[in-house]
């Protein structure tokens, strides 16, 4: 039976509706007048059509009225394009959203095979393989792309099953448009990939961690900071890169961040390939996936080990010339050259020589304040051989002429061929006490 007679479908709806408690098979039929086989085929057409519903009761099917809304009754509330075709691709209804997306009047569409209607947005329908057995297969999800007023747009669409009131069956295509997502998902593509090549290019070590804290991504200055290769160290704990007495102090960072905290400039100290310790300046961020949840977390890294020595040594070098400045005797540093330049000296020894301050000193050459033309270059040849001079006399004179004399003790520094490069030295004023032996004697 193909086709369902209108009326008789009719009698039964009406017959169900006056029986709000169900009627059977044979209820329906005593009720009609009709041959029971005949009521049955009719019941079960309904049945699919979603017209009609059936409970058992004990041994009876019991056939109710459908409460169910029908389908085309609910096609105008859906945001979404839904069409309904036959089993040969002939459309028998769709919503306002399929007119408004092609620009066509909605009685223009019904009536038509999809694969007759120009345009590709339905070519591209048509394309998907429709089968024209629909009920043999079960709901299928297809994704297409198509321009559409010039422009590329993207539609999700799912196939389900339908049969219709006559008995015949079909197919619902519901039809979302994915556009915004795709290209959002385009977009973050891009940005990813974006990201990835400012992370291999960077000159500062980035590493990628899990929540649990395994190492996820390994950039090539982290291999060269760390000294181990990508393939060696992807899925190994963070631990491995931390001096074993600061594993807890490690846990606590990574549960701030996991918590969406942020560490900013963090100084930590972290262990090479070889087990060599190096100091560290990190900035910690969380990773949020698009649910805004926290994936994980990333680590720029800088190597501040040269910075801290450096740091240490001026810190000390600043005590130790806050402490000779103090001093009485005048301290210096000169360069080993033939001439010698003053590097720096203290303020005792601009007052012992006769200068203002230390720019005035370092711009002359020392064999300029020696009294005799070769008392600098003596000097230098018992500094080469033996490295050091203790309380050696030396002839000086001021800017203005005036002659001194003085006591030093110097040490000598050599670079790897053995060039004497820089002078450290102590000098004494002891012009009162030569001036008072050479009185002393002369009387």
């Amino acid at each position: 039976m193909g086709v369902l007679d209108e009326e008789t479908v009719n009698r039964i709806k009406q017959n169900l509706k006056w029986h709000p408690r169900g009627m059977t098979i044979s209820d329906l039929s005593s009720k009609m007048q009709m041959n029971r086989n005949l009521v049955a085929k009719y019941l079960d057409m309904l049945l699919i059509s979603g017209q009609v519903e059936m409970q058992v009761i004990g041994a009876a099917k019991v056939y109710f009225i459908s409460r169910r809304v029908p389908v085309s009754a609910l096609l105008e509330f859906s945001s979404d394009l839904v069409i309904m075709i036959d089993r040969d691709h002939r459309i028998l209804q769709v919503n306002e959203q399929v007119p408004l997306l092609l620009d066509e009047k909605k009685a223009s569409l019904i009536g038509k095979r999809i694969e007759d209607i120009q345009g590709p947005f339905m070519a591209s329908i048509a394309k998907i393989g429709l089968d024209s057995k629909p009920m043999e297969n079960g709901e299928l999800v297809t994704e297409i792309s198509c321009p559409v007023r010039g422009e590329e747009h993207h539609f999700r669409i799912k196939q389900i099953p339908t049969a219709f009131e006559d008995g015949s069956d079909g197919y619902t295509l519901i039809i979302e448009e994915i556009t915004a997502r795709k290209r959002y998902q385009q977009m973050l593509e891009i940005s990813e990939a974006r990201y990835r090549g400012l992370v291999q290019s960077s000159g500062e070590a980035i590493i990628g961690m899990t929540p649990e804290g395994t190492i996820s991504s390994w950039n090539p200055a982290a291999c060269k900071l760390y000294g181990y290769e990508e393939k060696d160290i992807i899925k190994q704990p963070i631990h491995i890169l931390i001096p074993e007495g600061y594993h807890q102090d490690l846990e606590n960072l990574l549960g701030r961040v996991m918590r969406g905290e942020c560490l900013q400039r963090y100084e930590m100290q972290m262990i090479r390939k070889g087990g060599a310790v190096i100091d560290t300046l990190c900035t910690i961020s969380p990773i949020r996936g698009e649910d805004g949840k926290i994936t994980g977390a990333s680590s720029i890294i800088q190597d501040i080990t040269r910075d801290k020595i450096g740091r240490h040594v001026r810190e000390h070098e600043d005590k130790y010339r806050t402490l000779v400045e103090d001093l009485n005797v005048g301290i210096y540093r000169s360069t080993g050259d033939p001439n010698g330049r003053f590097v720096w000296g203290n303020t005792a020894l601009l007052h012992i020589l006769g200068y203002r301050n230390l720019t005035d000193l370092e711009g002359i050459h020392v064999t300029d304040i020696f009294s005799k033309p070769d008392g600098r270059a003596q000097l230098l040849e018992e500094l080469r051989k033996g490295g050091f001079v203790k309380n050696r006399i030396l002839h000086l004179k001021r800017p203005d002429g005036t002659p001194i004399s003085v006591s030093v003790t110097a040490l000598a520094e050599f670079d790897e061929e053995k060039e004497l490069t820089y002078i450290n030295g102590i000098v004494q004023d002891i012009t009162d006490y030569i001036n008072s032996v050479t009185v002393s004697d002369s009387g």
